[in-house]
Protein backbone atom coordinates (compact mmCIF):
# COMPACT_ATOMS: atom_id res chain seq x y z
CA UNK A 1 0.00 0.00 0.00
CA UNK A 2 3.16 2.29 0.74
CA UNK A 3 4.26 1.79 -3.00
CA UNK A 4 0.31 3.13 -4.49
CA UNK A 5 0.73 5.86 -2.36
CA UNK A 6 3.87 7.13 -3.03
CA UNK A 7 2.79 6.62 -7.10
CA UNK A 8 0.08 8.64 -6.52
CA UNK A 9 1.39 11.39 -4.46
CA UNK A 10 4.50 11.77 -6.54
CA UNK A 11 2.27 11.89 -9.47
CA UNK A 12 -0.12 13.96 -8.15
CA UNK A 13 2.26 16.40 -7.28
CA UNK A 14 4.15 17.05 -10.20
CA UNK A 15 1.16 17.09 -12.26
CA UNK A 16 -0.39 20.26 -9.27
CA UNK A 17 3.03 21.82 -9.81
CA UNK A 18 3.11 21.78 -13.37
CA UNK A 19 5.90 19.48 -14.41
CA UNK A 20 5.11 18.35 -18.00
CA UNK A 21 3.74 14.80 -17.99
CA UNK A 22 6.38 13.09 -19.66
CA UNK A 23 8.75 14.48 -17.23
CA UNK A 24 6.39 13.89 -14.42
CA UNK A 25 5.76 10.58 -15.51
CA UNK A 26 9.60 9.68 -15.18
CA UNK A 27 10.09 11.37 -12.00
CA UNK A 28 7.07 9.41 -10.05
CA UNK A 29 9.39 5.98 -11.79
CA UNK A 30 12.58 7.36 -9.88
CA UNK A 31 11.04 7.74 -6.61
CA UNK A 32 9.03 4.22 -7.33
CA UNK A 33 12.56 2.97 -7.86
CA UNK A 34 13.67 4.39 -4.54
CA UNK A 35 10.62 2.97 -2.52
CA UNK A 36 10.72 -0.14 -4.08
CA UNK A 37 14.57 -0.51 -3.45
CA UNK A 38 15.94 -1.24 -7.02
CA UNK A 39 18.56 1.71 -6.78
CA UNK A 40 19.73 1.17 -10.47
CA UNK A 41 19.62 3.86 -12.58
CA UNK A 42 20.47 1.93 -15.95
CA UNK A 43 17.23 0.23 -15.05
CA UNK A 44 15.11 2.95 -15.52
CA UNK A 45 16.94 4.13 -18.67
CA UNK A 46 16.65 0.60 -19.84
CA UNK A 47 13.06 0.30 -19.40
CA UNK A 48 12.64 3.47 -21.28
CA UNK A 49 14.27 2.49 -23.97
CA UNK A 50 13.30 -0.86 -24.46
CA UNK A 51 9.53 0.17 -23.73
CA UNK A 52 9.11 2.37 -27.10
CA UNK A 53 11.52 -0.03 -29.52
CA UNK A 54 8.35 -1.81 -30.33
CA UNK A 55 7.19 -2.58 -33.76
CA UNK A 56 3.36 -1.84 -33.25
CA UNK A 57 4.94 1.89 -31.80
CA UNK A 58 5.74 2.74 -35.68
CA UNK A 59 2.29 3.11 -36.60
CA UNK A 60 2.19 6.85 -34.28
CA UNK A 61 5.02 8.55 -36.49
CA UNK A 62 2.91 6.99 -39.62
CA UNK A 63 -0.40 8.07 -38.99
CA UNK A 64 0.91 11.28 -37.88
CA UNK A 65 2.65 12.19 -40.57
CA UNK A 66 -0.29 10.84 -42.80
CA UNK A 67 -2.42 13.76 -41.11
CA UNK A 68 0.15 16.73 -41.48
CA UNK A 69 0.16 15.80 -44.75
CA UNK A 70 -3.40 15.79 -45.11
CA UNK A 71 -3.84 18.86 -43.39
CA UNK A 72 -0.94 20.93 -45.40
CA UNK A 73 -3.14 19.77 -48.42
CA UNK A 74 -6.02 21.94 -47.24
CA UNK A 75 -8.18 18.47 -47.29
CA UNK A 76 -9.59 19.65 -44.17
CA UNK A 77 -11.59 22.79 -46.02
CA UNK A 78 -12.80 20.09 -48.05
CA UNK A 79 -13.97 17.95 -45.45
CA UNK A 80 -16.07 20.76 -43.95
CA UNK A 81 -17.15 22.05 -47.41
CA UNK A 82 -18.92 18.61 -47.83
CA UNK A 83 -20.37 17.78 -44.80
CA UNK A 84 -21.66 21.70 -45.37
CA UNK A 85 -23.40 20.43 -48.74
CA UNK A 86 -24.87 17.03 -47.16
CA UNK A 87 -26.65 18.89 -44.31
CA UNK A 88 -25.84 22.00 -43.64
CA UNK A 89 -29.85 23.35 -45.52
CA UNK A 90 -31.36 21.95 -42.61
CA UNK A 91 -32.15 23.98 -39.19
CA UNK A 92 -29.26 23.70 -36.70
CA UNK A 93 -26.98 22.21 -39.91
CA UNK A 94 -23.92 24.22 -39.63
CA UNK A 95 -23.75 22.45 -35.78
CA UNK A 96 -24.70 19.04 -37.72
CA UNK A 97 -21.75 19.84 -40.15
CA UNK A 98 -19.13 20.04 -37.04
CA UNK A 99 -19.87 17.33 -35.92
CA UNK A 100 -19.93 15.42 -39.36
CA UNK A 101 -16.98 16.97 -39.98
CA UNK A 102 -15.12 15.59 -36.99
CA UNK A 103 -16.10 12.31 -37.72
CA UNK A 104 -15.06 12.28 -41.20
CA UNK A 105 -11.42 13.69 -39.71
CA UNK A 106 -11.35 11.39 -37.49
CA UNK A 107 -10.73 8.65 -40.18
CA UNK A 108 -7.43 10.92 -41.08
CA UNK A 109 -6.20 12.10 -37.88
CA UNK A 110 -6.57 9.70 -34.97
CA UNK A 111 -6.04 12.91 -32.66
CA UNK A 112 -8.99 14.82 -30.67
CA UNK A 113 -6.46 17.57 -30.54
CA UNK A 114 -6.15 17.57 -34.39
CA UNK A 115 -9.79 17.60 -34.85
CA UNK A 116 -10.31 20.34 -32.55
CA UNK A 117 -7.26 22.92 -33.85
CA UNK A 118 -7.34 22.29 -37.29
CA UNK A 119 -11.21 22.10 -37.68
CA UNK A 120 -12.20 24.52 -34.65
CA UNK A 121 -10.42 27.41 -36.67
CA UNK A 122 -12.23 27.27 -39.48
CA UNK A 123 -16.19 25.75 -37.67
CA UNK A 124 -16.37 28.73 -34.97
CA UNK A 125 -15.70 31.41 -37.08
CA UNK A 126 -18.49 30.04 -39.58
CA UNK A 127 -21.19 29.17 -36.95
CA UNK A 128 -20.66 32.35 -35.86
CA UNK A 129 -21.54 34.50 -38.94
CA UNK A 130 -24.12 31.93 -39.66
CA UNK A 131 -25.89 33.25 -36.25
CA UNK A 132 -25.21 31.26 -33.85
CA UNK A 133 -23.79 31.61 -30.17
CA UNK A 134 -20.24 31.98 -29.33
CA UNK A 135 -20.45 29.96 -26.59
CA UNK A 136 -22.33 26.76 -28.42
CA UNK A 137 -20.23 27.04 -31.29
CA UNK A 138 -17.37 26.27 -29.06
CA UNK A 139 -18.98 23.68 -27.11
CA UNK A 140 -20.06 21.51 -29.59
CA UNK A 141 -16.80 22.20 -31.26
CA UNK A 142 -14.88 20.52 -28.44
CA UNK A 143 -17.57 17.80 -27.38
CA UNK A 144 -17.22 16.52 -31.46
CA UNK A 145 -13.11 16.69 -31.47
CA UNK A 146 -13.44 13.47 -28.50
CA UNK A 147 -14.42 11.49 -31.98
CA UNK A 148 -11.33 11.68 -33.34
CA UNK A 149 -9.37 9.22 -30.83
CA UNK A 150 -12.09 6.64 -31.13
CA UNK A 151 -13.35 6.41 -34.91
CA UNK A 152 -10.13 4.16 -36.37
CA UNK A 153 -7.44 5.06 -36.72
CA UNK A 154 -6.62 6.01 -33.23
CA UNK A 155 -3.22 6.70 -31.84
CA UNK A 156 -4.76 6.18 -28.60
CA UNK A 157 -5.98 2.50 -29.16
CA UNK A 158 -2.16 1.96 -31.55
CA UNK A 159 -0.60 2.74 -27.76
CA UNK A 160 -3.09 0.91 -25.82
CA UNK A 161 -2.75 -2.46 -27.62
CA UNK A 162 0.98 -2.42 -27.62
CA UNK A 163 0.95 -1.80 -24.20
CA UNK A 164 -1.28 -4.75 -23.42
CA UNK A 165 -0.22 -6.97 -26.41
CA UNK A 166 -4.03 -7.20 -28.02
CA UNK A 167 -4.66 -6.95 -31.78
CA UNK A 168 -4.64 -3.29 -32.64
CA UNK A 169 -6.78 -4.33 -35.19
CA UNK A 170 -9.79 -5.27 -33.17
CA UNK A 171 -9.63 -2.39 -31.36
CA UNK A 172 -9.97 0.05 -34.42
CA UNK A 173 -12.97 -2.35 -35.06
CA UNK A 174 -14.49 -1.99 -31.80
CA UNK A 175 -14.29 1.68 -31.79
CA UNK A 176 -16.30 2.75 -35.12
CA UNK A 177 -20.18 1.96 -33.63
CA UNK A 178 -18.97 3.76 -30.41
CA UNK A 179 -17.56 6.26 -32.65
CA UNK A 180 -20.59 6.44 -34.58
CA UNK A 181 -23.06 6.28 -31.28
CA UNK A 182 -21.30 9.82 -30.39
CA UNK A 183 -21.94 11.17 -33.49
CA UNK A 184 -25.20 10.75 -33.43
CA UNK A 185 -25.69 11.19 -29.89
CA UNK A 186 -24.28 14.98 -30.21
CA UNK A 187 -26.37 15.51 -33.55
CA UNK A 188 -29.30 14.86 -31.86
CA UNK A 189 -28.24 17.61 -28.71
CA UNK A 190 -27.51 19.81 -32.06
CA UNK A 191 -31.03 19.35 -33.40
CA UNK A 192 -32.63 19.56 -29.40
CA UNK A 193 -30.98 23.14 -28.82
CA UNK A 194 -30.75 24.46 -32.29
CA UNK A 195 -34.81 24.08 -32.11
CA UNK A 196 -34.91 25.76 -29.04
CA UNK A 197 -33.00 28.48 -29.78
CA UNK A 198 -34.08 28.94 -33.65
CA UNK A 199 -30.74 28.90 -35.28
CA UNK A 200 -31.19 29.64 -38.83
CA UNK A 201 -31.42 27.73 -42.38
CA UNK A 202 -28.23 27.52 -44.44
CA UNK A 203 -28.87 27.85 -48.20
CA UNK A 204 -29.54 25.28 -50.19
CA UNK A 205 -26.53 23.32 -51.42
CA UNK A 206 -27.25 22.41 -55.86
CA UNK A 207 -27.04 19.13 -57.30
CA UNK A 208 -24.20 20.36 -59.56
CA UNK A 209 -22.49 21.84 -56.59
CA UNK A 210 -22.77 18.93 -54.07
CA UNK A 211 -21.38 16.81 -56.96
CA UNK A 212 -18.30 19.10 -57.43
CA UNK A 213 -17.47 19.27 -53.30
CA UNK A 214 -18.02 15.27 -53.30
CA UNK A 215 -15.50 14.90 -55.98
CA UNK A 216 -12.89 16.74 -54.78
CA UNK A 217 -13.94 15.31 -50.85
CA UNK A 218 -13.87 11.66 -52.47
CA UNK A 219 -9.71 11.63 -51.98
CA UNK A 220 -10.12 12.33 -47.99
CA UNK A 221 -13.29 9.92 -47.94
CA UNK A 222 -11.34 6.65 -49.03
CA UNK A 223 -8.58 6.82 -46.82
CA UNK A 224 -10.29 5.36 -43.81
CA UNK A 225 -12.16 2.96 -45.97
CA UNK A 226 -8.25 1.66 -47.09
CA UNK A 227 -7.05 1.10 -43.50
CA UNK A 228 -10.04 -0.66 -42.25
CA UNK A 229 -10.51 -2.59 -45.30
CA UNK A 230 -7.15 -3.70 -45.54
CA UNK A 231 -6.44 -4.45 -41.72
CA UNK A 232 -9.95 -6.38 -42.24
CA UNK A 233 -9.21 -8.67 -45.16
CA UNK A 234 -5.28 -9.35 -43.70
CA UNK A 235 -4.05 -7.21 -45.98
CA UNK A 236 -1.65 -5.49 -43.94
CA UNK A 237 -1.59 -5.03 -40.28
CA UNK A 238 -2.53 -1.91 -38.36
CA UNK A 239 1.58 -0.64 -38.66
CA UNK A 240 1.67 -1.54 -42.42
CA UNK A 241 -2.02 0.68 -42.71
CA UNK A 242 0.51 3.58 -41.37
CA UNK A 243 2.79 3.39 -44.16
CA UNK A 244 -0.02 2.94 -46.20
CA UNK A 245 -1.73 6.24 -45.59
CA UNK A 246 1.55 7.89 -45.61
CA UNK A 247 1.98 6.74 -49.51
CA UNK A 248 -1.53 7.45 -50.22
CA UNK A 249 -1.48 11.13 -48.82
CA UNK A 250 1.89 12.09 -50.46
CA UNK A 251 0.47 10.84 -53.81
CA UNK A 252 -2.90 12.43 -53.16
CA UNK A 253 -1.47 15.72 -52.06
CA UNK A 254 0.62 15.76 -55.02
CA UNK A 255 -1.47 15.16 -57.77
CA UNK A 256 -4.91 16.23 -56.86
CA UNK A 257 -3.98 19.27 -54.19
CA UNK A 258 -0.58 20.88 -55.84
CA UNK A 259 1.67 20.13 -52.98
CA UNK A 260 5.20 20.73 -53.69
CA UNK A 261 8.38 18.71 -52.61
CA UNK A 262 9.42 22.33 -50.89
CA UNK A 263 6.73 21.78 -48.17
CA UNK A 264 8.00 18.60 -46.65
CA UNK A 265 11.00 20.01 -44.48
CA UNK A 266 8.14 21.88 -42.52
CA UNK A 267 5.72 18.82 -42.71
CA UNK A 268 8.11 16.16 -41.49
CA UNK A 269 9.28 18.91 -38.82
CA UNK A 270 5.84 19.17 -37.29
CA UNK A 271 5.22 15.13 -37.67
CA UNK A 272 8.43 14.71 -35.59
CA UNK A 273 7.89 17.29 -33.15
CA UNK A 274 4.64 15.64 -32.09
CA UNK A 275 6.27 12.56 -32.10
CA UNK A 276 8.44 12.97 -30.06
CA UNK A 277 6.35 14.25 -26.93
CA UNK A 278 4.43 10.87 -27.57
CA UNK A 279 7.48 8.62 -27.13
CA UNK A 280 8.61 10.31 -24.61
CA UNK A 281 5.28 10.12 -22.65
CA UNK A 282 5.53 6.71 -23.69
CA UNK A 283 9.10 6.25 -23.07
CA UNK A 284 8.72 7.33 -19.38
CA UNK A 285 5.66 5.52 -18.73
CA UNK A 286 7.34 2.26 -19.50
CA UNK A 287 9.72 2.48 -17.01
CA UNK A 288 6.53 3.27 -14.74
CA UNK A 289 4.55 0.68 -15.35
CA UNK A 290 7.63 -2.17 -15.08
CA UNK A 291 8.51 -0.51 -11.18
CA UNK A 292 4.41 -1.00 -10.72
CA UNK A 293 4.51 -4.48 -12.07
CA UNK A 294 7.73 -5.16 -9.52
CA UNK A 295 6.15 -3.42 -6.91
CA UNK A 296 2.64 -6.05 -8.02
CA UNK A 297 0.72 -2.95 -7.32
CA UNK A 298 -1.74 -4.93 -10.27
CA UNK A 299 -2.04 -7.60 -7.60
CA UNK A 300 -3.10 -5.41 -4.51
CA UNK A 301 -5.52 -3.27 -6.84
CA UNK A 302 -7.31 -6.39 -7.65
CA UNK A 303 -7.83 -7.80 -4.27
CA UNK A 304 -8.48 -4.53 -2.75
CA UNK A 305 -11.57 -4.39 -5.35
CA UNK A 306 -12.55 -7.86 -5.20
CA UNK A 307 -12.79 -7.54 -1.84
CA UNK A 308 -15.23 -4.61 -2.20
CA UNK A 309 -17.32 -6.29 -5.07
CA UNK A 310 -17.36 -9.75 -7.06
CA UNK A 311 -20.61 -8.02 -9.03
CA UNK A 312 -19.47 -7.42 -12.79
CA UNK A 313 -22.18 -4.79 -13.28
CA UNK A 314 -20.74 -3.24 -9.89
CA UNK A 315 -17.06 -3.53 -10.36
CA UNK A 316 -17.62 -1.77 -13.97
CA UNK A 317 -19.76 0.93 -12.70
CA UNK A 318 -16.25 2.10 -10.29
CA UNK A 319 -14.02 1.52 -13.41
CA UNK A 320 -16.15 4.24 -15.13
CA UNK A 321 -16.36 6.49 -12.34
CA UNK A 322 -12.24 5.60 -11.73
CA UNK A 323 -11.81 6.76 -15.19
CA UNK A 324 -13.47 9.79 -15.26
CA UNK A 325 -12.12 11.21 -12.53
CA UNK A 326 -7.97 10.09 -13.60
CA UNK A 327 -9.74 11.69 -16.82
CA UNK A 328 -9.95 14.96 -15.28
CA UNK A 329 -6.55 15.28 -13.99
CA UNK A 330 -4.39 13.29 -16.43
CA UNK A 331 -4.35 13.40 -20.18
CA UNK A 332 -5.41 10.75 -22.41
CA UNK A 333 -2.11 8.91 -23.31
CA UNK A 334 -0.16 8.85 -20.17
CA UNK A 335 -3.77 7.42 -18.60
CA UNK A 336 -3.10 4.31 -20.54
CA UNK A 337 0.20 3.89 -19.80
CA UNK A 338 -0.56 4.00 -16.20
CA UNK A 339 -3.84 2.51 -15.32
CA UNK A 340 -3.68 -0.18 -18.48
CA UNK A 341 -1.38 -2.45 -16.36
CA UNK A 342 -2.83 -1.60 -13.50
CA UNK A 343 -6.68 -2.32 -14.79
CA UNK A 344 -6.31 -5.25 -17.42
CA UNK A 345 -5.49 -7.57 -15.08
CA UNK A 346 -8.45 -6.50 -12.69
CA UNK A 347 -10.75 -6.75 -15.32
CA UNK A 348 -9.91 -10.13 -16.62
CA UNK A 349 -10.57 -11.58 -13.28
CA UNK A 350 -14.01 -10.60 -13.96
CA UNK A 351 -14.16 -11.92 -17.00
CA UNK A 352 -14.22 -8.70 -18.94
CA UNK A 353 -13.02 -8.78 -22.92
CA UNK A 354 -9.63 -7.32 -23.28
CA UNK A 355 -11.23 -5.65 -26.60
CA UNK A 356 -14.66 -4.35 -24.36
CA UNK A 357 -12.30 -2.53 -21.96
CA UNK A 358 -10.26 -1.47 -23.88
CA UNK A 359 -12.73 0.82 -25.70
CA UNK A 360 -14.28 1.28 -22.84
CA UNK A 361 -11.35 2.90 -21.33
CA UNK A 362 -10.29 4.60 -24.66
CA UNK A 363 -14.38 5.95 -24.78
CA UNK A 364 -14.21 7.00 -21.33
CA UNK A 365 -10.77 8.82 -20.87
CA UNK A 366 -11.72 10.80 -24.19
CA UNK A 367 -14.62 12.46 -22.13
CA UNK A 368 -11.56 13.56 -19.86
CA UNK A 369 -10.16 15.66 -22.55
CA UNK A 370 -12.96 17.87 -22.41
CA UNK A 371 -13.55 18.75 -18.71
CA UNK A 372 -11.21 20.63 -16.51
CA UNK A 373 -8.78 20.76 -14.80
CA UNK A 374 -6.67 19.57 -17.13
CA UNK A 375 -8.79 18.74 -20.19
CA UNK A 376 -6.17 19.33 -23.35
CA UNK A 377 -9.42 19.95 -25.73
CA UNK A 378 -10.88 21.86 -23.35
CA UNK A 379 -7.88 24.49 -23.76
CA UNK A 380 -6.99 23.98 -27.36
CA UNK A 381 -10.61 25.21 -28.03
CA UNK A 382 -10.95 28.35 -24.89
CA UNK A 383 -8.02 29.31 -26.88
CA UNK A 384 -9.56 29.21 -30.48
CA UNK A 385 -12.98 30.99 -29.42
CA UNK A 386 -11.50 33.55 -26.83
CA UNK A 387 -14.45 32.77 -24.44
CA UNK A 388 -14.12 32.34 -20.64
CA UNK A 389 -13.27 28.25 -19.78
CA UNK A 390 -16.36 28.55 -17.08
CA UNK A 391 -18.70 29.61 -19.91
CA UNK A 392 -17.22 27.16 -22.09
CA UNK A 393 -17.68 24.61 -19.50
CA UNK A 394 -21.28 25.68 -18.87
CA UNK A 395 -22.36 25.52 -22.45
CA UNK A 396 -20.42 21.45 -22.28
CA UNK A 397 -23.20 20.44 -20.00
CA UNK A 398 -26.27 19.21 -22.69
CA UNK A 399 -22.89 17.44 -24.57
CA UNK A 400 -21.57 15.81 -21.36
CA UNK A 401 -25.10 13.64 -21.00
CA UNK A 402 -25.10 12.53 -24.26
CA UNK A 403 -21.40 11.35 -23.96
CA UNK A 404 -22.04 9.90 -20.61
CA UNK A 405 -24.90 7.70 -21.91
CA UNK A 406 -22.98 6.54 -24.69
CA UNK A 407 -19.96 5.33 -22.15
CA UNK A 408 -22.84 3.26 -20.44
CA UNK A 409 -23.72 2.17 -23.72
CA UNK A 410 -20.72 0.79 -24.25
CA UNK A 411 -20.02 -0.48 -21.01
CA UNK A 412 -22.88 -2.36 -20.35
CA UNK A 413 -23.83 -3.96 -24.35
CA UNK A 414 -20.39 -5.78 -24.92
CA UNK A 415 -21.76 -6.34 -28.42
CA UNK A 416 -21.81 -2.39 -29.46
CA UNK A 417 -17.99 -3.33 -29.22
CA UNK A 418 -17.35 -6.84 -30.08
CA UNK A 419 -19.86 -7.00 -33.04
CA UNK A 420 -17.29 -6.13 -36.03
CA UNK A 421 -14.45 -7.34 -34.15
CA UNK A 422 -15.80 -10.55 -34.29
CA UNK A 423 -15.66 -10.81 -38.69
CA UNK A 424 -11.47 -11.26 -38.13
Amino acid sequence: MGVLLAFLGSLMGFTIVGVPIGFGIGLAALILMLVTGTLEPMVLARRMITGVDVYTLLAIPFFMLAGEIMNKAGLVHDILMFANALVGRVRGGLAYVNVIASMLFAGISGSAVADAAALGSLEMPMMENGGYDKNFSAAITAASSVIGPIIPPSVPMIILGSIAQISIAKLFLGGAIPGILIGIALLFVSYVISKKRNYPLSEKVGFKEFLGVFKKTIWALILPVIILGGILGGIFTATEAGAVAVIYAVIVSYFQYDVKWSAYPEILKSAALNTGVVMLVCASAMALTWFLAVAQVPQLLTNVIMNITENKMMFLLILNILLFLVGMVIDLTPALFLLVPILLPVCRSYGIDDIHFGIIMVTNLCVGLITPPVGTVLYVTNSISKISLGDLVKSLWPMYIALFIVVLLVTYIPQLVLWLPSFM
